[in-house]
């Protein structure tokens, strides 16, 4: 499993003038929080816990970032930085930092956002056996930059800029990377000039083409924008699930991998809508817990098995609530009422209240009418789930024009 996100901050921004003189440019605020943290936290909600900062310029204001405003306990991972005293160039920054690299690792440059479903990038590369995947972006007019020829998903070529095309795909700046591909680099050396070359010469290099929303804050005016424009592209609607009877087969307080069986098309359908852009959540009553059936620790060891089983196909929960109490537990610690325990929307509305969530455009499949009431009291659109394929349910969902409450 890749668990491993590295982000290449090493470049000067020289094009933004004064405003990278002290600051290293993936540092700088966008919005209300540095650009960095925005990578970190999308790599974080995909599951991605360790983080790799290739750092070169002014890296102490990185170092000193990321322990005085403690990055690894608010987004529960770990961060390691590889220091460049000289510049290294893309390849040679990875070349210094080898002893820090996982088996295999998504790598993202620090001064872009390319937003979409970034392990299905990694699941892609990895089915193929790929030793390098390259997420690819459909351009207009793409003279300025260098284009690939895709064969199926092989990446069979790369033209030089200028070639005279009408549009073409370009290199987005997100790839999965093997750790021994890296290897046989010099230092300094490209990614782009010195080993993807080689490797799209030996049938190595996997490419997939996403349309997903793309910044780049190098020059002034695409950082003026990113002010307004990464704020309102980090809102998303959000659907939220519940577990048993929904995404699993209900047989009654299920809390063990060995009795979890998926419900027909449920990862599937969590892979469309992380394909789509949403945010995807569980809420889930696990009465069992009051009732004294099995502990507290089996709902958290039984949700990394679900995570596990969603990252091989590339898909994710970005996060989930569950609430332990029931009114007649006889578990004392858990017994009595609690506002997460659905009818209640508490569990919603917690999730609402630490992600930016579209309200509007959200909505909840549940298998029970105390979910959808739970829904309706939390404000967003409850949808009934009878069972059945739930890929094809969410695909009704979503294309209905709106998605209204049942009563």
């Amino acid at each position: 499993m890749t668990e491993q996100c590295v982000i290449l901050l090493g470049g000067l921004g020289t094009r933004l003038g004064a405003l990278t003189k002290d600051t290293p440019k993936p540092l700088l605020k966008v919005g209300d929080v540095p650009f960095v943290e925005v990578l970190i936290a999308e790599a974080r909600r995909r599951g991605f816990r360790k983080f790799l900062l290739l750092a070169g310029y002014r890296a102490e204001v990185v170092e000193n970032y990321i322990t005085g405003t403690d990055v690894p306990g608010r987004f529960d991972c770990t961060v390691d930085i590889s220091l460049e005293e000289t510049p290294l160039g893309t390849g040679g920054a990875l070349v210094n930092a080898l002893p820090l690299l996982d088996e295999s690792f998504l790598l993202v440059n620090g001064d872009t956002w390319f937003d979409f479903n970034w392990l299905d990038l990694v699941a892609t590369a990895r089915q193929n056996g790929a030793a390098f995947g390259m997420g690819l972006r459909l351009v207009q007019s793409p003279d300025r930059y260098e284009t690939i020829a895709l064969d199926g998903t092989r990446v069979a070529g790369v033209r030089p800029r200028g070639a005279g095309l009408t549009e073409a795909l370009i290199n987005g700046g997100v790839y999965y990377v093997r750790r021994d591909v890296i290897e046989g680099l010099g230092i300094p050396s490209s990614l782009e000039g010195d080993l993807l070359p080689r490797l799209v010469a030996e049938g190595r290099v996997t490419g997939v083409a996403y349309d997903g929303f793309f910044i780049d804050i190098g020059i002034p005016e695409t950082f003026t924008a990113a002010q307004t424009s990464v704020p309102a592209r980090r809102r998303r609607p959000a659907v939220f699930l519940d577990r048993d009877g929904v995404l699993n087969v209900d047989t009654g307080y299920v809390h063990a991998a060995e009795d979890f069986t998926w419900i027909e098309g449920a990862r599937e359908a969590i892979k469309l809508f992380n394909d789509l852009g949403y945010y995807v959540f569980l809420v889930t009553n696990q009465a069992g817990v009051a009732r004294g059936y099995y502990e507290e620790e089996a709902i958290h060891v039984l949700h990394a098995f679900v995570q596990a089983e969603l990252r091989e196909i590339g898909a994710e929960l970005d996060d989930w609530r569950y609430c332990p109490f029931h009114p007649e537990g006889t578990v004392e610690r858990y017994r009595g009422s609690h506002a997460w325990r659905k009818p209640e929307p508490g569990m919603i509305l917690d999730l609402m209240a630490n992600w930016p969530v579209d309200t509007a455009h959200s909505f909840l499949i549940g298998d029970n009418p105390t979910d959808i009431a739970a829904a309706k009291a939390a404000g967003i659109a409850g949808h009934l789930f009878p069972g059945g394929d739930l890929l094809a349910f969410s695909r009704a969902i979503l294309a209905t024009s709106a998605a209204e409450p049942q009563s």
